[in-house]
């Protein structure tokens, strides 16, 4: 099982860094390759629509091989920590959120479906730092969440093995974008910075230094957990289906709800 895993977290890595174009079947595809998405800043800048104390959840997921894992890790927390709530979770995938060969697929599956969360990851960004790109197709993505009362969660991706610096920088660039139109902004980078500093013996990263192990996964998990549903993911029971220790569970959980409430990932009007 272990190689198997190995093989296909190999495989996704050749595309991480990579802009990638996904033939979701050759009719969507054909038709894809015809339709740009547009290039306009939204017009309006509505509010986030509040989705966390729903009895149904609905979510959506977009992004490229960093998302890996995580629909099975947070259905799990959301069927423990609220046993009664009833979960879908549709990993779209897609590569980065200014794609053109995936806009038609990804835009058709936001709209035709009553989604209460949208996660969306892969903003390009410069891991160099030296590069700026453009954030318009994020912030396309969340106007048009919004216009459908579905809440937009920005996914900033986290820190390389060894790179102090990156999960704050990049966790900027997406409240950059929150700033501009109104989003929740996940704090996964910052959750990562915290658990790195404070306890270093814990391996957060797969052997590519770049894509996230299980204990990674999950301590992203934990993050958009208590994003999701407002409810504290230090409050979880440790989950023995999860193949993470106990004392690691606890820990990671702790972290990332010290690191919500330190950086509030979603600014609601009253």
């Amino acid at each position: 099982m272990r190689s198997i895993y190995a093989l296909f977290i190999s495989l996704l890595a050749l595309t991480a860094c990579s802009e990638e174009k996904i033939n979701y079947s050759t009719a969507t595809a054909s038709s894809a390759s015809t339709i740009k998405p547009s290039t306009s800043t939204p017009t309006e800048n509505l509010s986030i629509p509040d989705n966390r104390f729903a009895n149904t959840y609905q979510i959506l997921l977009f992004g490229n091989s960093h998302v890996t894992g995580l629909g099975n890790l947070i259905t799990t927390l959301i069927n423990t920590g609220i046993p009664h709530a009833n979960i879908t979770f549709t990993n779209a995938s897609g590569g980065f959120l200014d794609d053109e060969g995936s806009y038609q697929y990804r835009a058709g599956l936001l709209k035709n479906t009553s989604w209460t969360h949208v996660i969306l990851q892969g903003q390009k960004y410069s891991q160099s730092g030296v590069s700026v790109y453009p954030t318009i197709s994020a912030q396309i993505w969340i106007d048009k969440a919004k216009q459908q009362q579905i809440t937009p969660i920005l996914f900033p991706e986290h820190p390389q093995k060894g790179n102090a610096t990156e999960g704050s920088r990049v966790h900027g660039i997406h409240t950059g974008i929150a700033a501009q139109q109104k989003s929740c902004v996940a704090p996964v980078g910052l959750a990562w910075d915290k658990v790195l500093l404070t306890e270093p013996l814990l391996n957060l990263h797969y052997s590519d230094g770049n894509h996230a192990n299980l204990m990674g996964q999950l301590l992203s998990s934990y993050v958009f957990y208590e994003v999701i549903t407002g409810e504290s993911a230090d409050l979880l029971p440790f989950i023995e289906s999860i193949a993470v220790a106990e004392s690691s569970q606890q820990i990671l959980r702790q972290l990332a709800s010290e690191t919500i409430q330190a950086n509030p990932p979603c600014l609601f009007d009253s």
